[in-house]
């Protein structure tokens, strides 16, 4: 396993990161492992370019632009369904 060092991280932060994994039921360094391997997934799929939920607030939020979004849904390649 690697090690990673973040430097210079403010105490607020720190604070608020650590309240975070409180939440969760988990120590600060395993609630930040689990969010970075979760993040570097997110990141190894380049398909996917936001989270459907973020999409679907995106979209429907006041204002947005619903033709350029159709646009784009017409437009995407058709792929298998991934439940994992």
């Amino acid at each position: 396993m690697a090690d990673i060092l973040i430097r210079k991280v403010s105490e607020e932060t720190k604070e608020r990161l650590r309240k975070r994994a409180e939440r969760h039921g988990k120590s600060l360094e395993a609630d930040l492992r689990e969010t970075l391997e979760r993040i570097a997934r997110e990141e190894a799929n380049p398909d996917v370019e936001m989270p459907f939920g973020t999409w679907l607030y995106e979209m429907s939020r006041p204002g947005a632009d619903l033709d350029e979004i159709l646009k784009e849904i017409r437009s995407a390649p058709v792929r298998p369904v991934d439940f994992s």
